[in-house]
């Protein structure tokens, strides 16, 4: 799609995989939900900030708005006092920042992180992301 308008408007399913920058937050607002197709899912498993959380439960309340759920996995306010508007709506299924912690996905991340100690201590970093600050 050339356009996110044109993008939103003509998909059924949303995902959302970019960054939070300064050009992204606030991305998806009210606009763009009332762009969507009647039916349409939102998934973000990317950055909280990149939905406004307020228009996307205003959109979920409204029974006429054609977005009929969403997925949030990741949301602007991660800390120990939860507070999201998107909280007990029946049609926003929201998880702890835990797309990613399924059991394939710990057994990978840990596989690599061992074979890139055993190249590290062997003297091959070649390829190894290595922090230099």
């Amino acid at each position: 799609m050339p356009t996110l308008p044109e993008l939103l408007a003509t998909s059924d399913v949303v995902s959302l995989h970019l960054p939070l920058t300064p050009e992204t937050r606030g991305l998806i607002g009210r606009a763009g939900l009332a762009l969507m197709r009647p039916g349409a899912i939102l998934l973000n498993t990317a950055r909280g900030g990149i939905v406004d959380e307020q228009a996307l439960a205003d959109a979920l309340r409204d029974p006429a708005h054609p977005l009929a759920v969403a997925a949030v996995d990741t949301l602007e306010h991660e800390h120990a006092a939860f507070a999201s508007p998107l909280h007990g709506l029946p049609n926003a299924l929201l998880t702890p920042h835990i797309a990613g912690m399924t059991r394939g996905a710990m057994a990978t991340a840990a596989l690599r992180c061992a074979d890139h100690m055993a190249a590290l201590l062997a003297g091959r970093p070649d390829g190894i992301p290595v922090a230099t600050a």
